[in-house]
């Protein structure tokens, strides 16, 4: 088992320094442009892979703590302390899996509907986003039990993320061109995912020597993800509430 987690894990290494870096082709080219489409199919294409061989890792760990993570263990230490404190970690990927999966899969469903929204409250739509919300409270009640800062940030995001994308999902009415803000939204939401995922993990060693302030670095991409997301929304709503005007 540790050998197929090990082969999971070097691909997700792989898939997700493509992704870190393609995240920001499609906002640096023109909005509509072949090269923004380009870019952001591939970007989220490879978000898929990432969030596939995160949630395989993540699962497998937490099935099998010992199997896995074993040579962590110290003799003499509490077994079961040191299998949950594992699982609650890796439970915190599986989260960020499913906040990357259902953000990608929001921002292409989006793009390909338009103002269709009747399109995407299909069960085989809708489900991932309730599955983020329950997630996102489980993480929140799972970071207070366990006194975990990053649960109970990410908890309460995602569970507002999925929240929005559920609202956005069963308007009676969208304006046009609204879809646009919510694809923006989608797409970046991923990115949050992604980053957080690398400094949570990946990062964990460029940032040990820092003590307590890594959570710094840890919370960064949602703090500064969300005020890009809230940025673009009101520009949008305000361009289409500009259109709309009366001249």
């Amino acid at each position: 088992m540790s050998t197929i987690h090990n082969l999971f894990f070097m691909s997700h290494i792989l898939v997700g320094s493509m992704a870190l870096l393609l995240f920001w082709a499609p906002l640096v080219t023109k909005k509509g442009s072949i090269d923004h489409i380009k870019f952001g199919r591939y970007y989220g294409n490879i978000m898929y892979l990432v969030a596939f061989t995160g949630a395989v890792m993540a699962l497998m760990v937490i099935y099998d703590p010992m199997a896995i993570k074993g040579e962590m263990f110290r003799p003499g230490s509490d077994r079961e302390r040191f299998t949950g404190t594992i699982r609650v970690f890796w439970g915190f990927l599986l989260f960020l899996s499913l906040l990357t999966y259902v953000s990608v899969r929001q921002g292409f469903a989006v793009l390909k509907h338009k103002g269709n929204i009747a399109e995407l409250r299909k069960p085989l739509h809708v489900i991932p986003l309730v599955a983020l919300v329950v997630g996102g409270v489980f993480m929140l009640v799972l970071g207070i039990q366990a006194s975990r800062i990053l649960h109970i940030i990410f908890g309460i995001l995602g569970a507002i993320i999925g929240t929005g994308m559920l609202r956005f999902c069963f308007k009676k009415h969208i304006d046009a061109g609204q879809w646009v803000s919510e694809h923006l939204s989608a797409m970046i939401g991923s990115g949050i995912g992604a980053y957080t995922a690398f400094l949570a993990f990946g990062g964990r060693q460029l940032f040990e020597n820092i003590g307590s302030f890594q959570i710094i670095f840890w919370i960064a991409p949602g703090v500064i993800g969300s005020i890009a997301i809230t940025l673009l929304s009101r520009k949008y709503d305000q361009n289409i509430h500009n259109v709309r005007k009366p001249k």
